[in-house]
């Protein structure tokens, strides 16, 4: 659920947690007290470990895949008369500048391999 379409509050939510947690460790260097130092370093790191490791299991157990948001040009479309998308993605992919896989020509990864 969110205002805006694609932008999901949840993930700005997880960011400010993961950057809360984040700060909890490399400002824990800063506390004078050798004792609240060590204290706040391994609550820091303990809360790393266990918020991330929980997120990705809640991700790969949890989330299902909703194929219409695979295309936001589409979306866009659907959604506003004159949207016109910009994000040259099939001109990429026709061109051989960018592709999924391989190229065409038997070659792997991506890039310009036309010299």
């Amino acid at each position: 659920m969110s205002f805006i379409p694609y932008v999901d509050w949840a993930a700005h939510l997880g960011g400010m947690i993961a950057g809360f947690v984040l700060g909890l460790v490399c400002f824990s260097f800063k506390i004078r007290s050798r004792a609240f130092m060590i204290l706040w370093f391994v609550v820091g790191i303990g809360s790393i470990i266990a918020l991330y490791s929980g997120l990705i299991a809640y991700m790969y157990t949890d989330v299902e895949t909703n194929d219409e948001l695979r295309d936001v040009c589409g979306y866009y479309k659907q959604s506003f008369d004159d949207y016109e998308c910009n994000c040259m993605l099939d001109e990429a992919i026709e061109f051989g500048s960018w592709s999924f896989g391989g190229n065409g020509n038997g070659e792997g990864g991506g890039g310009n391999d036309k010299d």
